[in-house]
């Protein structure tokens, strides 16, 4: 069973825990190099399936871990390019219906209806899809520190039959992982309203939440290889 408590807890245990966490929120700021946060994830997945969650890792070998966030990268571009085709022709659609917009109003008010049909069509599309890709998010992590490859993490098969080796536990990951970044979100969200403090707040929490997500993921991630046998 997976151990939310402990997986969302745990940093804290580390000694050192603010001081890496803030160097993770400095190289999130950094564009390509930010890329790193994922490597950290990764290395930290490896450690939790080891038993080994504390101390946090440190920030060296830096090349590596960017390495591995830019293959994990790749992977989740690479994935995801439905959507970025489904976003094209969504753009695509609309632009002709700008287009149409001089002719006869009959054809015209068809033709609407017809774009704006398929424009919500591929609009669910997509926002389905992007939950798909969401929910294998933690088995491409898995994935991932098991081969270090990037075509083994767009082997659909094999990242459900990751999801699927304990269904109740992996949903828990998926669910906990989503519930609180929405609930991230809706605090950002709320802090930003009020001036002055509230946004100074907004802006830490933000900074710091880029690698604490990141230690989240990879613990939860961590657990669940262990207890399920996953050898990585």
């Amino acid at each position: 069973m997976i151990d939310v408590k402990r997986a969302v807890q745990h940093p804290t245990e580390d000694q050192n825990w603010l001081s890496k966490l803030g160097i993770g929120a400095l190289i999130a700021l950094v564009p390509i190099l930010n890329f790193a946060l994922s490597g950290y994830a990764i290395e930290h997945l490896k450690n939790t399936s080891n038993g080994m969650d504390v101390p946090l890792p440190p920030w060296d070998n830096l090349g590596e871990k960017f390495m591995d966030g830019l293959k994990l990268f790749v992977a989740t571009l690479i994935l995801g390019l439905p959507i970025i085709l489904l976003t094209c022709i969504i753009t695509i659609a609309s632009g002709g219906l700008a287009a149409i917009s001089g002719g006869a109003e009959e054809l015209e008010g068809a033709a609407a209806a017809g774009i704006g049909v398929l424009t919500l069509a591929l609009a669910c599309l997509s926002a389905l899809y992007g939950l798909f890709l969401a929910y294998l998010l933690p088995a491409i992590y898995i994935q991932y520190t098991k081969t270090r490859d990037i075509g083994a993490c767009l082997r659909i098969g094999e990242l459900l039959n990751i999801a699927r080796a304990n269904t109740g536990d992996y949903l828990i990951i998926f669910v906990v992982f989503i519930g609180l970044t929405f609930v991230f979100s809706l605090v950002v969200g709320v802090l930003n309203i009020i001036p002055c403090l509230g946004q100074i707040l907004s802006l830490v929490i933000s900074l710091l939440a880029a690698p604490y997500f990141g230690v989240l993921l990879g613990h939860l991630c961590g657990q669940y290889v262990r207890s399920n046998n996953i050898v990585v």
